[in-house]
């Protein structure tokens, strides 16, 4: 009789993503994921091949669950100005339950500069992001709630490397005195 698989792939690439997020991809071991997962080491392996497999299926899982489904509510808010300043508070305020800052940005960090493919799919993501904060500005441009002369393409680059450091200074210190400034200065931006 053949072997039936006994688990939902999206829960395991989720339990991965979460174990993964919170350890950094050298900081997990196969235990940690055996353990994050519920299913044993051959289980993984039979559905995953290997580790660096497991954690690009929980990168794109990520990508697709988190970082997507979050920029297209965002989208659907009226004002465009307060869909960008709503990307930043919820960097500020976190996500209960989850470990912080970002796994995307925690992958450029550690593990791009190695991996060519892993450095593609966390460009691609942070691509996006620098797409929604471009959308939004030629929105509020287009409703003239921007001051004249603001260069939207540049103040995308700028709000995407804003945003990058505000994630990596939430995952190093989600209280850190360097929160309040940066956040103010993007309203400053949009104002």
């Amino acid at each position: 009789m053949p072997w039936k698989k006994k688990y939902h792939k999206p829960d395991v690439l989720d339990a991965a993503m979460r174990a993964f997020w919170e350890h950094g991809y050298q900081g997990t071991s196969m235990a940690n994921l055996v353990e994050a997962t519920g299913l044993n080491r051959g289980s993984l392996y039979a559905a995953f091949k290997d580790k660096r497999s497991l954690y690009i299926g929980a990168l794109e899982h990520y990508d697709t669950v988190y970082r997507v489904a979050f920029l297209n509510q965002l989208r659907e808010l009226v004002d465009p100005k307060a869909a960008i300043m709503a990307a930043f508070v919820a960097v500020e305020t976190g996500n209960d339950g989850l470990p912080g800052g970002c796994l995307v940005v925690n992958s450029t960090l550690e593990v791009a500069p190695h991996d060519p493919e892993i450095a593609e799919l966390v460009e691609a993501s942070m691509g996006q992001v620098e797409t929604f904060f471009l959308e939004c500005l030629h929105r509020a441009e287009a409703q003239g709630s921007l001051a004249p002369g603001l260069r939207v393409t540049d103040t995308a680059k700028v709000l995407m490397g804003m945003m990058v450091g505000l994630l990596v200074i939430t995952r190093a210190s989600p209280h850190s005195p360097a929160v309040a400034p940066i956040l103010q200065q993007v309203r400053e931006i949009l104002a």
